[in-house]
Protein backbone atom coordinates (compact mmCIF):
# COMPACT_ATOMS: atom_id res chain seq x y z
CA UNK A 1 0.00 0.00 0.00
CA UNK A 2 1.45 3.05 -0.93
CA UNK A 3 1.15 6.40 1.05
CA UNK A 4 -0.96 9.36 -0.96
CA UNK A 5 0.82 12.79 -0.77
CA UNK A 6 -1.47 15.65 0.39
CA UNK A 7 -1.82 17.16 -3.14
CA UNK A 8 -2.64 13.78 -5.10
CA UNK A 9 -5.43 13.06 -2.32
CA UNK A 10 -7.19 16.54 -2.78
CA UNK A 11 -6.89 16.06 -6.66
CA UNK A 12 -8.29 12.03 -6.47
CA UNK A 13 -11.19 13.86 -4.45
CA UNK A 14 -11.87 16.77 -6.80
CA UNK A 15 -12.04 14.07 -9.62
CA UNK A 16 -14.63 11.88 -7.58
CA UNK A 17 -16.57 15.09 -7.22
CA UNK A 18 -16.45 16.00 -10.92
CA UNK A 19 -17.78 12.53 -11.24
CA UNK A 20 -20.58 12.34 -9.13
CA UNK A 21 -21.87 15.60 -10.66
CA UNK A 22 -21.17 14.14 -14.41
CA UNK A 23 -23.40 11.10 -13.44
CA UNK A 24 -26.19 13.13 -11.63
CA UNK A 25 -27.72 10.69 -9.33
CA UNK A 26 -26.93 12.18 -5.75
CA UNK A 27 -28.34 15.51 -5.30
CA UNK A 28 -26.38 17.39 -3.66
CA UNK A 29 -23.52 16.52 -6.21
CA UNK A 30 -25.96 17.50 -9.02
CA UNK A 31 -25.80 21.32 -8.05
CA UNK A 32 -23.47 22.93 -10.38
CA UNK A 33 -22.81 25.49 -7.69
CA UNK A 34 -22.04 22.77 -4.97
CA UNK A 35 -19.52 21.47 -6.92
CA UNK A 36 -17.64 24.55 -8.12
CA UNK A 37 -18.00 25.48 -4.44
CA UNK A 38 -16.03 22.38 -3.29
CA UNK A 39 -13.03 22.73 -5.95
CA UNK A 40 -12.48 25.55 -5.09
CA UNK A 41 -13.25 26.03 -1.25
CA UNK A 42 -12.46 22.58 0.18
CA UNK A 43 -10.20 21.39 -2.12
CA UNK A 44 -8.30 24.18 -3.21
CA UNK A 45 -8.71 22.57 -7.20
CA UNK A 46 -6.99 25.69 -9.72
CA UNK A 47 -9.00 26.38 -12.63
CA UNK A 48 -6.07 24.82 -14.63
CA UNK A 49 -6.49 21.85 -12.40
CA UNK A 50 -10.21 21.62 -12.26
CA UNK A 51 -10.23 21.96 -16.39
CA UNK A 52 -7.23 18.87 -16.42
CA UNK A 53 -9.94 16.78 -14.46
CA UNK A 54 -12.62 17.00 -17.02
CA UNK A 55 -10.50 16.89 -19.82
CA UNK A 56 -8.83 13.42 -17.96
CA UNK A 57 -12.34 12.36 -17.32
CA UNK A 58 -13.57 12.65 -20.85
CA UNK A 59 -10.61 10.73 -22.09
CA UNK A 60 -10.88 7.96 -19.51
CA UNK A 61 -11.92 4.69 -20.98
CA UNK A 62 -13.19 3.65 -17.79
CA UNK A 63 -15.58 6.25 -17.14
CA UNK A 64 -18.90 5.57 -19.05
CA UNK A 65 -19.45 8.73 -21.14
CA UNK A 66 -23.65 8.72 -22.14
CA UNK A 67 -24.79 11.92 -23.98
CA UNK A 68 -26.23 12.86 -20.77
CA UNK A 69 -22.72 12.88 -18.84
CA UNK A 70 -21.22 14.58 -21.84
CA UNK A 71 -23.71 17.40 -21.24
CA UNK A 72 -23.27 18.01 -18.20
CA UNK A 73 -19.07 18.09 -18.18
CA UNK A 74 -19.72 20.32 -20.84
CA UNK A 75 -22.11 22.46 -18.61
CA UNK A 76 -19.20 22.67 -15.86
CA UNK A 77 -16.46 22.94 -18.16
CA UNK A 78 -17.98 25.95 -19.78
CA UNK A 79 -19.30 27.76 -16.22
CA UNK A 80 -15.53 26.92 -14.68
CA UNK A 81 -13.96 29.30 -17.63
CA UNK A 82 -16.20 31.67 -17.32
CA UNK A 83 -16.47 32.15 -13.32
CA UNK A 84 -13.39 34.18 -11.48
CA UNK A 85 -11.12 31.40 -10.04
Amino acid sequence: MSILSLDEWRLRRARGVVESYARGVKKKASDINWVIGVLKGYFGVSKEEALGIIKSLENDKSFILTEDRLKRLEELKKRIESTEW
